[in-house]
């Protein structure tokens, strides 16, 4: 079967196959947005005489049949294809003659894969950030339930002071709505049309990029056409980045998970249904669940990773190495949107054994609460503090729940801010995620 780029002279069959790789795989991923931009492209023709309304219609109703056969799971491109713009156009060649041959006038296959990468970001950067808000939702309602069940604070990975449930799930769901807040600027990126760029030198023709943009469903044009090509990879790195940083997140909160619910803490109780178990040992009910979502950001970062090391050296303008920085970007994405669902799924479900985290409050962690109560009665805060190094451990564990209380300022265990954090989470998903 001919390449788009075929001139008479058959390649040499081990080269052609060497530089499609899988890229004709990876595109059924891309082929709905592929079509989509090629919709908007096509209404973009009309206005430079290339085709007529009615031509113009006609290429979109047959690219929304084919995207109606790609849902149903009609409609893929195959290796003989070498990638998913040849499958598209070879189908309207196909079913309507010279006019499928059209479609390809004033563009690159370059602002082609462009758009419907960004295409495909911008509606993946929707579902992970909805999916991260649930989780996040999911976290607070574990607070709100929990929120005055003290149990110990770590710091540097030993006993400091008192902490509770509430604290700990909610601190958890904040950090959370940080990294949510920093896909924005992944997705604004994102939101830019590359159409028109072509292989990032534009076309001598009088694109009309502001209309296509905006048929395409982009908020703006990316208007210097050599910058859009050059940021191949770089919007997807960075967004990368920004996802890296939320599994970042999701690997702390599962790293806590593992450690509290084992049995020597035994402060978090994991339901059954959502553990595992062993081959050889039959008693094992194993938390695989957090251990591989823990294991999430290794593999989120390594696919922002091996993005910038692709692009590492490259001169301006189109280069064929950036076809190395799809696999990986799609990868990243949908591991990273698959973590976030099953974390939205099974935090819920946890429960906090109350007696093993008031039992573990011993004296130790009220080492500074007696250093303080001595500042009151006058005592100078270093004196205070060395009287209480050198009599450690020799006063009484207080009322927690009066401990818990009195930490009443913003933020802390008496103060958790539960109804402020509902109401960011909430403003975050009106303002971007559901706009």
């Amino acid at each position: 079967m001919p390449t788009l780029w075929f001139k008479g002279l058959s390649p040499d069959a081990l080269t052609q196959a060497y530089c499609a790789g899988s890229d004709w795989e990876l595109d059924n991923e891309l082929l709905p947005f592929d079509l989509k931009a090629s919709i908007a492209h096509a209404r973009g023709l009309v206005q430079l005489g290339v085709l007529t309304p009615k031509e113009a219609d006609r290429l979109a109703k047959e690219m929304e049949r084919l995207l109606a056969r790609w849902e149903k799971g009609q409609f893929r491109a195959k290796p003989e294809h070498e990638d998913g713009h040849t499958a598209i156009e070879l189908e309207l060649t196909k079913k309507l003659g010279d006019l499928g041959k059209k479609v390809h006038t004033g563009r690159s296959r370059n602002d082609q894969v462009v758009a419907a990468i960004r295409l495909f970001a911008k509606d993946r950067l929707r579902l992970i950030s909805d999916a991260a808000l649930d989780l996040a939702h999911a976290l607070m309602g574990l607070a709100r339930h929990n929120e005055r069940i003290p149990m110990p604070g770590y710091t540097h990975t030993r006993r400091a002071m008192l902490s509770s449930a509430g604290l700990w799930a909610g601190a958890h769901a904040e950090t959370i709505a940080d990294d949510v807040a920093m896909l924005a600027v992944g997705y604004a990126l994102a939101d830019r049309s590359p159409l028109g760029s072509a292989a990032g030198y534009g076309v001598p023709l009088p694109m009309p990029r502001a209309l296509v943009a905006e048929a395409a469903g982009f908020g703006r044009v990316h208007e210097n056409v050599l910058a859009a090509q050059n940021a191949r990879g770089r919007i997807e790195g960075l967004i990368l980045a920004g996802l890296s940083f939320l599994m970042l997140s999701v690997n702390r909160l599962a790293t806590d998970v593992v450690w509290s619910s084992t049995e020597e803490f035994g402060y978090i109780k994991l339901p059954e249904k959502f553990t595992t178990g062993s081959s050889i040992m039959p008693q094992k009910k194993n938390p695989d669940v957090f251990e591989l979502a823990r294991g999430a950001y290794a593999l989120v970062s390594s696919c922002e990773h091996q993005i910038r090391e692709t692009l590492l050296g490259l001169p301006s303008g189109y280069n064929r190495d950036y076809q190395l920085t799809k696999e990986p970007f799609l990868r990243g994405v949908s591991h990273a949107l698959a973590t976030l669902r099953v974390m939205a799924h099974v935090i819920p479900h946890l429960e906090f054994d109350e007696k093993r985290c008031r039992a573990a409050c011993t004296p130790d962690l009220f080492a500074t609460d007696e250093a303080l109560r001595r500042v009151s009665s006058g005592v100078p805060w270093r004196d205070a503090y060395r009287q209480v190094a050198e009599q450690a451990g020799k006063w009484k564990v207080p009322d927690l729940d009066a401990a818990i209380r009195m930490r009443a300022h913003v933020g802390g265990t008496g103060n958790l801010g539960l109804g402020r954090l509902a109401g960011r989470l909430a403003r975050i998903r009106r303002e971007w995620v559901n706009r």
